[in-house]
């Protein structure tokens, strides 16, 4: 059997320093976004050239709370291109964006941006608002949801099934363990309080630094060959009834140079992006072991509970230290 991966994008805005200094800091959509270089978007734009290249579709896990502040339009014409180029639109929510209304900062207004720390009913208000939004956009309702930063909890699952969310993909160990440790899952399917939830997919790093601890799948951490091994590994581990799933996580940003966080002198990030790039051309070369799927795909396979958890994968020492020096040389030229 082929392993499916799942290539997700959370696309959204910034809230660039406006809590710190409203006057001078407004949010900033387009560039976090399209991240236009010389007229040409090296973030939103370059992902979905390289994806329709390979013939390959991932999910774009979309923030839509932000219209609080900005119009509809302004996202609507990135899931316009997206749409076209027939990728999966899905629901992403920040709710720090709840602080905001028509365009203007709340004075007195602190929600959390975790999705994890709210309680059920605003959760559940929060996902219809973003899922009513999505749809004004798409023209369908989603089906699925990424919370912002991972956070999560079983309320959020149960918030997911009040409101007919049915697949997720909210948790990843290596960025934001859950508080209850029956969520602590590194991959695979489960299914939590009647929601199929795909965590992003975490390896043990062994490299120069953070050795020994969980780092997620990930286009931006992870070196191009480092990538490539891990997903023969979990080819390799997957059983002749179930070859398994592997969860990439990314973010337009990831794919330019902001300069600031104000993101004032924006250049392509060439090495992000040639990651990208040899990981679709392998996946496309390797198609007879390895499916690109949306999450919804993916997530119609039976959920492992109660079958055991797959094997976290194991990263490469010399992998790790190559990918270590490329990233600490690639942060520090111009």
């Amino acid at each position: 059997m082929r392993t499916q991966v799942v290539l997700t994008v959370d696309t959204e805005p910034s809230i660039a320093g406006a809590y710190e200094d409203p006057e001078r800091n407004a949010p900033l959509l387009h560039e976090p976004v399209a991240g236009e270089v010389d007229g040409k978007s090296e973030a939103l734009g370059f992902l979905v050239e390289t994806l329709s290249q390979y013939g390959q579709r991932a999910t774009f896990f979309v923030e839509a709370l932000h219209t609080r502040y900005f119009p509809d339009h302004a996202m609507g014409r990135y899931i316009e291109r997206l749409t076209a180029a027939e990728q999966d639109v899905q629901l992403h929510l920040h709710p720090t964006w709840l602080n905001f209304r028509d365009g203007e900062m709340l004075p007195d207004s602190r929600i959390s941006d975790n999705c994890g720390e709210l309680d059920r009913g605003l959760l559940a208000e929060t996902m219809e608002e973003g899922a009513a939004q999505i749809e004004r956009w798409t023209g369908r309702r989603p089906t699925a949801l990424r919370t912002g930063n991972f956070s999560t909890s079983r309320r959020v699952f149960e918030a997911m099934s009040d409101v007919g969310l049915d697949v997720s993909s909210n948790i990843c160990l290596a960025v934001a363990p859950p508080k209850e440790p029956e969520l602590a899952l590194a991959g695979g399917r489960h299914e939590i309080e009647g929601v199929q939830e795909l965590p992003v997919t975490c390896f043990v790093d062994r490299g120069p630094v953070g050795r020994g601890r969980l780092r997620p799948l990930q286009v931006t951490a992870l070196g191009g060959g480092e990538m490539i091994a891990l997903l023969k590994q979990m080819h390799e581990d997957g059983s002749k009834d179930d070859a398994g799933v592997a969860v990439i996580v990314t973010h337009p940003f990831e794919f330019i140079k902001p300069g600031d966080f104000r993101y004032s002198r924006m250049k392509a990030n060439g090495l992000v992006q040639g990651r990208l790039q040899r990981l679709c051309a392998f996946l496309a070369e390797e198609s007879d072991k390895f499916e690109v799927v949306p999450l919804r795909e993916a997530a119609t396979q039976a959920p492992l509970d109660g079958r055991g958890a797959p094997a976290i994968p194991k990263g490469n020492p010399l992998r790790a230290f190559v990918r270590a020096g490329e990233n600490y040389l690639n942060d520090r030229l111009p």
